[in-house]
């Protein structure tokens, strides 16, 4: 299976650089409207059903503009969610980075470290696992499947999960606004990561 994981688009917290983990979260800006907007078109190659987000809702919100746009349904899920900043949540990136992306770091030697007040790596991956999972189960394999969801969590989940990428390529890519991450495979057989962000990947 096909499976794509989207960046949504720009909210005020993004140009503010400040960590917003928890739902509902900020709108889309109007910068963030047109990205969703465009994001459709990008997509209109693919055989999609159905578009899924997280439940905050600039997710939601990039993702009902291309469902919209692509004439498929929205369909909001549990497990999308951002990672949990936890004691950090409304920090600056300068501020909320070291102890945020640092503490991801950690977990690929060590899934129970947590954020201050927020997830560990194994809590993280198991609500982010069971909701791909849920995503894919209930998508014809022969369509894409395809949600919409937040930065850190999908580096992490796919940098993590996809068997050709490692720690080093988690240091070394974010995603920006509207990115995608395509990958190939299912929860049983493993996951490969085939593009990220416009560029190929080695398998």
């Amino acid at each position: 299976m096909r499976l794509l994981l989207i960046r949504h688009g720009e909210t005020a917290d993004n140009v503010a650089q400040t960590i917003g983990s928890r739902p509902p979260g900020p709108p889309l800006s109007p910068v963030g409207v047109d990205q969703a907007r465009a994001l459709a078109g990008r997509l209109a190659g693919e055989p999609i059903a159905a578009v899924h987000s997280s439940r905050a809702l600039r997710a939601a919100e990039t993702a009902a503009v291309a469902a919209a746009a692509l004439g498929v349904p929205h369909h909001e899920l549990d497990g999308m969610l951002e990672i949990d900043a936890g004691d950090l949540e409304g920090l600056s990136y300068a501020d909320a980075l070291p102890g945020y992306m640092g503490t991801m770091q950690k977990w690929w030697t060590d899934r129970d470290a947590r954020i201050p007040g927020g997830e560990s790596g194994s809590e993280f991956v198991a609500r982010y696992d069971a909701a791909v999972a849920s995503v894919v189960s209930t998508t014809d394999p022969a369509s894409t499947a395809v949600i919409v969801s937040h930065e850190a969590a999908i580096c992490v989940w796919a940098a993590n999960t996809a068997d050709n990428l490692d720690a080093e390529f988690s240091r070394t890519h974010g995603l920006r606004n509207t990115g995608v991450v395509a990958l190939e495979g299912s929860p049983d057989r493993g996951w490969v990561a085939v593009s990220w962000d416009d560029d190929l990947l080695s398998r």
